[in-house]
């Protein structure tokens, strides 16, 4: 089904004029972060070294990480820039594959992404970090199966440490989240030299997996453990801001996301957050996200779809332009937050025949959620 209402949008937008002069539009990375401070030595290296390999990819994975982090897809672009001489070869080397891969994926170009990363793991069976990415793409798609021989293989090439998190990550969506909670118990302490990441990594899985089980405080406390490892982190910022609008705490959530601006899924909860609170400035910072997705549209970026559906359905209560861009999202992605935007806008559109699809794949996978469950059920119950 075409977005006819979303490309209609897109198409009409004029650029964006700020209503206030205190709108920020951009923020310029400090310079006190020693993440931007990194980037110099490793612009200065590869500049010095314009051929080697090893010194590239670390700077194009500096650039992707500190993107992922932030939420700046701009970073993604530098990266791209940074490999792009080695991609240009016949057989870009491994390393380099790797890190076009994981731009790929986080630019959600999920089939790109997982075809070059089955062409690498051919080439190079052992690598840890292609099986982890291919077991994450896989997740996404809602392959399971596929995401299952790709966490037996990280096993095999990581040991079981990455192996146990990759398969509780997989349990926490196929219907197991219970057992996927008592997996990432046994290493939710992966000791004192661990990285902060890790840690920060394991608790929003937690959090993620808690709340799949109806514990919304105990998914609470391990969102907050999760942002003390890694605070101001994109993902986790959005994703707890996400659960605390589920939750009714829309004050809480604004709070959160008050000082992260400059990543769209971090706005996205703070317009759903002045909304639900019915503040005066959820109308301009509507217009605001309206802007940005209109860019987005204009540069073909499809980063946040599922993202969009969901503001079209709540901020503009649009239900047919959301159900679109839902059918067109849920052929890529089969996340259970891709699910439940699609249960949703079927719904409220009057079509929970569209939802089938979904309905289907639940039944199949054994995807359980309670955001989902009582919307699988109410389709069914549909005439």
């Amino acid at each position: 089904m075409a977005c006819g209402a979303c490309m209609a949008r897109a198409q009409d937008a004029t650029p964006y004029v700020p209503a206030r002069d205190d709108v920020v539009l951009q923020r310029v990375p400090p310079r006190t972060d020693p993440r931007v401070r990194q980037f110099d030595t490793l612009r200065a290296a590869v500049a010095a070294k314009p051929g080697d390999v090893a010194v590239a990819v670390a700077l194009a994975h500096a650039y992707i990480d500190y993107g992922r982090s932030t939420g700046d897809a701009r970073y993604l672009g530098r990266a791209m820039a940074v490999i792009e001489p080695f991609m240009r070869t016949a057989t870009p080397p491994v390393p380099v594959a790797l890190a076009h891969a994981t731009i790929l994926q986080s630019r959600h170009a999920f089939n790109e992404a997982r075809a070059e990363l089955e062409a690498v793991l051919r080439r190079d069976p052992d690598s840890a970090q292609g099986w982890l990415t291919l077991a994450s793409v896989a997740m996404v798609q809602g392959d399971y199966a596929a995401a299952n021989h790709a966490c037996v293989q990280l096993a095999n090439a990581a040991g079981g440490f990455m192996g146990q998190v990759c398969s509780a990550s997989l349990r926490s969506l196929d219907g197991h989240a219970p057992q996927a909670y008592a997996l990432l118990t046994m290493i939710e302490d992966p000791g004192p030299r661990a990285p902060p990441d890790i840690r920060a990594w394991i608790e929003g899985l937690m959090a993620d997996t808690a709340a799949r089980m109806g514990k919304p405080d105990v998914a609470d406390g391990h969102f907050r453990s999760a942002l003390r490892w890694a605070p101001g982190d994109n993902f986790l910022l959005a994703d707890y801001g996400e659960f605390l609008l589920d939750q009714g705490r829309a004050a809480e959530a604004l709070t959160l996301v008050a000082g992260d601006t400059q990543s769209d899924t971090s706005f996205l909860v703070r317009v759903r957050a002045e909304a639900m609170l019915g503040l005066p400035a959820a109308a301009i910072d509507t217009a605001t996200m309206d802007a940005r997705f209109a860019d987005m549209a204009r540069r073909g970026d499809h980063l946040f779809l599922r993202e969009q559906a969901d503001f079209l359905l709540h901020i503009h209560h649009d239900a047919a332009a959301a159900l679109a861009l839902a059918e067109l999202n849920w052929k890529t992605q089969r996340a259970p937050k891709d699910a439940r935007v699609f249960l949703e806008a079927a719904l409220a559109a009057g079509q929970p025949r569209a939802a089938a699809p979904v309905i289907a794949f639940v039944a199949a996978s054994g995807m359980s959620d309670p955001t989902i469950d009582p919307l699988v059920a109410k389709v069914k119950a549909q005439p």
